[in-house]
């Protein structure tokens, strides 16, 4: 089904409104009844107003509705008590209180108000005019009639599907905010990386790894404390935003890559064997190396170490282990004088 906003409905039905009364105006004419023109050629006015209104900004909705239900009363009623009964005019009524259902952009206590009036109306002009009609045209009576008649079925067929439509369109909009708001829960508000939740969730998912190459990567900004010590740590954030696009950049859209903590970071290389997966850690590295960070007339240059543990898909193993190892390899790397990358397979022993 076509998503379709309520404002984009509300168009709709004003547009559909103009042109039956376009139609009346028509029909009017040819029965000759000059105070039923006349009050076509105000409606019609006023329905060009309501577009301009609905033109002008999507918050002129209420009052919108407000004047469209009193027209359709105001209508209705001078056609009833100049044609009398028999013409249909009455069934308009039912049209207007089929607003009801789009009570977002409606008054709901004018709805009830108006929806009253319209009972009280009906029943004093079935009483005052004893259930006949005032004028006889027979064959525009049958005409208008059945024409409106057809618009109160179109009406309410328009108004289901709108509605149906609209009710749409806010299940997909919650659909969107709610992963709008999954987004924000799983990811580093920094970085834009994935968080330690949402990482470890993902490394709980063991259909991910199981008979299959991947990677274990454990990485940390070189000298971190330093910056922010010298710089402040709006320079520590900057360096971490800088650092954290070449990642996105840098590894596979099915590699994992979160931050860990603090300036530590973990990422999970999925479906290549270690010489691959050394690969693309080295072309990160090489990358951060060449990266010159800009902070407030301030170049910084960032490095990082990088620990690498590849399992190849066979035996068992155990993802504790394997980021313990990755982070024992980092820190070996930090030893041996930062911004390198050392790896290993996997030792279930360890």
């Amino acid at each position: 089904m076509l998503k379709i906003s309520l404002h984009t409905a509300q168009k709709v039905i004003i547009f559909a409104t103009l042109l039956a009364h376009v139609f009346y105006l028509f029909v009017f004419l040819l029965m000759g009844e000059e105070i039923l023109v006349v009050t076509n050629v105000f409606s019609v006015a006023i329905y060009l107003f309501l577009i301009r209104l609905i033109y002008d900004s999507s918050e002129n909705s209420k009052i919108i509705m407000v004047i469209f239900q009193l027209e359709i009363l105001f209508h209705a009623l001078v056609c009833i008590l100049v044609l009398g009964l028999g013409y249909g005019f009455g069934l308009l009524f039912l049209a207007s209180s089929l607003i009801l259902f789009f009570t977002s952009f409606t008054y709901k206590f004018f709805n009830y108000i108006v929806v009253a009036m319209q009972i009280i109306l009906s029943i004093a002009c079935y009483v005052y005019l004893d259930g006949q009609p005032i004028k006889h045209f027979d064959g525009f009576k049958d005409l208008l009639f059945i024409f409106n008649l057809s618009m109160v079925c179109v009406f309410s067929v328009v108004i289901s599907y709108l509605l149906e439509s609209s009710n749409l369109f806010i299940f997909l909009d919650i659909l969107e905010k709610k992963e709008i708001a999954e987004n924000i829960l799983n990811h580093d508000p920094l970085t834009g990386l994935l968080n330690r939740t949402s990482m470890q969730q993902i490394l709980s998912k063991k259909e991910l790894y199981k008979n299959k190459d991947f990677a274990i990567v454990m990485c940390d900004i070189d000298n971190f404390k330093k910056i922010n010590d010298t710089y402040g740590h709006g320079a520590g954030d900057a360096v971490l935003k800088s650092l954290s696009g070449i990642f996105k950049s840098t590894f596979r859209d099915e590699d994992k890559v979160a931050r860990f903590g603090g300036e530590e970071f973990l990422a999970v290389v999925l479906g290549i064997k270690k010489d691959a997966a050394v690969s693309i850690v080295e072309r990160v590295r090489e990358t951060l190396s060449k990266n010159i960070v800009e902070f407030e007339d301030i170049k910084i240059n960032a490095t990082m170490t990088f620990g690498v543990v590849a399992h190849d898909g066979t035996g068992e193993f155990s993802l504790e282990k394997m980021i313990k190892q990755a982070d024992s390899l980092l820190y070996a790397g930090k030893r041996s004088g930062k911004n390198i990358v050392i790896s290993a397979d996997y030792d279930p022993k360890g």
